[in-house]
């Protein structure tokens, strides 16, 4: 009997953990409009300086993207083109993306990975010029560079 119960508690116990898991990786699909809508549009964040990040990066609904060093700036940095490769919406609303990029300027390609806040604010990525895609989300990974911008 107590090795009945046992196993039973065993088994609800890892049931518990099976679903509990489950919910916390859980993707659920977003449109392309949708997608579109959230990760286009300007995006600043004035605490970076020339010569490091750009302070001002637009996204357009067709993949095409341009920097600017400066928010002021009129001559672009740097523009390009990115392919979605991946889009999905978290549990808790934010929607995350894994885009293929090429710079038309600079000649470079590469990978990144990002999420845009719930309240569409926010855009966090990370990006290496790589020959393989970022499979997981570690900012602090020292082959990739982070970025967060904000909603202008």
């Amino acid at each position: 009997m107590k090795a009945r119960t046992f196993v039973s508690i065993l088994i609800l116990v890892l049931a518990v953990l099976i679903i509990a898991g489950s919910c916390a990786t859980r993707r659920k699909a977003i449109s392309d409009e949708d997608f579109m809508e959230a990760w286009s549009g300007t995006w600043i964040n004035t605490d970076y300086g020339e010569g490091s990040n750009p302070q001002k990066k637009i996204y357009y609904s067709d993949g095409r993207w341009e920097e600017y060093y400066q928010v002021t700036n009129e001559i672009r940095c740097d523009w390009g083109k990115a392919t979605i490769l991946d889009k999905w919406l978290d549990s808790k609303g934010n929607v995350w993306y894994k885009t293929h990029w090429e710079s038309f300027h600079l000649g470079w390609k590469g990978y990144a990975m990002g999420k845009i806040s719930n309240s569409g604010n926010t855009l966090e990525d990370i990006w290496a010029s790589e020959s393989y895609p970022i499979e997981e989300w570690e900012p602090d990974r020292f082959e990739y560079n982070y970025q967060i911008y904000y909603r202008q």
